[in-house]
């Protein structure tokens, strides 16, 4: 690949040449604190990626299998003293390899010919729907348990939706005269799974905005994009631009810590250079529903219903390359919901979207440290707001403990009085 390194692998040597090999990545990395082995550190990675440059490593699946090791948490790149962002680098190192060598096949099955088309991901889910009641009724030492661990807490979810909340949902909801116009990006899990959560966000923010759902909306694009599929992410974000600029809206709400990061961070990287200007100015008016409704303390003041404490999660993607964001405690305490002190709140729980599936053992390793903590703090309910999160949670705790997102800590009747 020495000879003419394809795009991504080229863009990604720029951001190798500024490790300077110190190892501050390995202090903070998830998977390296659950496995420490060299090439599963940034470190180790980046000099895959180098070595992939000087014909010293031929492309291959391996190869592949190792950069897809990483959780894309972003941690590597806030605690780099060089400035190297290395997530982004693993990140094109894998569009480099799945280039060379091609993904999987289910894989591509399901990210480059599903995810971009709202019908066909309509079939897909239909056959889930279809397939949870068996896998439910799986013995829990069945061989196919044990032959493919990933499927290992699936039970626990909820039961995908008779409707997804895109097939019913009104264009518009308008809030009081003269109020702003909002876009609701409603996110797959949420459609699919928790069509009960978007419903929920739409009667808290249609009390002081005009919420609009454009009608065909998809996925944000970052599954494609962490499996190096970058062409069907840069099809989902031209989508995504199109129907919410045509909508006229001030700002673009998530439900989704991680949606918020795909739309407004790694959808203006893959925009091409025509597109540049109108992808960064919709970028910057996406925001995670809770930045949006903690600006209205007065409108949350005793909504929280007293339901015991309740542990906060930080995802990592409403942390990464910055400082972390405060708006969701402060909407929960303006709610008045007592919220539980749970240790590392902020760190990774080992979910990371597909990981927790092509990684199952060591997608646990990291979480056990996460069960641990929200053991030791308490609290019966752990919310957070990021939807590859939720599954992990729901996936690795006990049903006796709720998993929520915060909104659904935030009780619908104003306060009387």
């Amino acid at each position: 690949m020495s000879a003419s390194p394809s795009a991504p692998l080229a863009r990604a040597l720029a951001e190798v040449a500024r490790c300077c090999r110190c190892g501050a990545c390995s202090g903070v990395c998830p998977v390296y604190g659950a496995l420490p082995r060299e090439e599963l550190s940034a470190r180790g990675k980046l000099q895959i990626i180098s070595c992939l440059d000087q014909g010293l490593l031929m492309p291959r699946r391996g190869l592949a299998e190792l950069l897809s090791r990483c959780l894309l948490c972003g941690r590597c790149t806030a605690n780099c003293p060089n400035q190297s962002d290395a997530a982004q680098a693993i990140a094109l190192g894998r569009q480099a390899l799945a280039q060379a060598v091609g993904a999987p096949a289910a894989k591509r099955l399901l990210l480059e010919h599903a995810l971009p088309k709202p019908e066909r991901l309509e079939l897909l889910a239909a056959a889930g729907r279809l397939a949870q009641p068996l896998l439910r009724a799986l013995p829990r030492l069945s061989g196919l348990r044990l032959r493919l661990p990933g499927l290992s807490g699936l039970e626990r979810l909820p039961a995908l939706a008779a409707r997804p909340f895109l097939a019913d949902a009104p264009i518009e909801v308008p809030g009081p005269a003269g109020a702003p116009r909002l876009g609701l990006f409603v996110g797959c899990l949420t459609n699919y799974l928790r069509p009960e959560l978007a419903a929920k966000a739409v009667r808290l923010l249609s009390r002081r905005y005009t919420v609009v759902i454009p009608p065909g909306q998809g996925c944000c694009g970052l599954p494609a994009l962490a499996a190096g599929l970058a062409a069907p992410a840069a099809e989902l974000g031209r989508e995504f631009r199109r129907l919410f600029s045509a909508a006229r809206v001030e700002r673009v709400v998530t439900l989704c810590a991680s949606c918020a990061h795909g739309l407004a961070v790694e959808g203006p990287r893959l925009a091409p250079p025509e597109e540049q200007e109108a992808a960064q100015e919709l970028a910057h008016r996406v925001v995670e529903i809770s930045q949006v409704l903690a600006g209205h303390p007065r409108l949350l003041a005793g909504l929280g219903p007293a339901a015991g404490p309740a542990a906060l999660h930080h995802p990592c993607h409403l942390r990464q390359g910055q400082a972390p964001r405060p708006e969701t405690a402060a909407m929960l305490s303006a709610a008045g919901v007592e919220l539980a002190e749970m240790n590392g709140a902020d760190q990774c729980c080992g979910g990371g979207g597909l990981f927790s599936l092509s990684q199952p053992q060591l997608s646990q390793a990291i979480f056990a440290p996460r069960n641990a903590a929200l053991a030791a703090s308490g609290a019966a309910v752990l919310a957070t707001s990021c939807s590859g999160c939720y599954l992990q949670w729901r996936r690795g705790l006990s049903a006796q403990v709720k998993v929520v997102h915060p909104i659904e800590l935030v009780g619908d009747q104003p306060p009387q009085g």
